[in-house]
């Protein structure tokens, strides 16, 4: 049921379908409108720490800058699923050498790690790290030998022979 109602804003008459209604179509929108910059404006205080625009009351950053900032408050450490910079894949194990931000991949295989910082070099290029006892996440210096890819992959592998055995009778006297 509409009923006429005079707008408190420009007295112009105007059909409403509550008795209490104040203001016409316009005025209701142009007031709603005053009303919400009057809020914003109060409510804004702050400056980002990152670019200097506005920011709210309590926001240290804007909208923008606080969602790049997200990334890096959650990596690392700082993420909830943290394992101390050790992941595993495929059985074997990987370690973070690299910090947050750095370029390229953060994580590399332990095998190899360990074998560099016991020889102290580098692994030659062509060449792999072979785990002698088979157990890819045993990464024991004593158990990890490095060697041309293509003698990896040879089938007789006499040149693992001697290291096999060894492993193989320290394990049993370990038990």
């Amino acid at each position: 049921m509409l009923t006429s109602v005079a707008c408190q804003d420009c007295s112009v008459v105007f059909k409403a379908r509550r008795i209490d209604a104040l203001r016409c179509e316009p005025c209701k929108k142009r007031h709603r409108k005053e009303y919400l910059r009057e809020y914003d404006h109060g409510k804004r205080r702050g400056q980002c720490v990152d670019c200097g625009s506005e920011t709210g009351a309590r926001a240290e950053r804007c909208l923008v800058c606080s969602n790049k900032y997200a990334g890096r408050r959650r990596s690392g450490e700082h993420n909830g699923n943290w394992k101390q910079g050790r992941t595993k894949n495929r059985g074997y194990v990987y370690v973070r050498v690299h910090p947050p931000g750095h370029k390229g991949h953060p994580y590399r295989a332990e095998h190899r790690v360990v074998w560099e910082q016991t020889h102290g070099k580098p692994i030659p290029k062509g060449w792999v790290v072979h785990h002698l006892n088979g157990v890819k996440d045993d990464n024991r210096p004593e158990n990890l030998a490095a060697m041309p890819r293509h003698e990896h992959h040879s089938h007789p592998r006499e040149a693992l022979k001697p290291y096999e055995t060894r492993i193989r009778s320290l394990e049993e006297a370990a038990r």
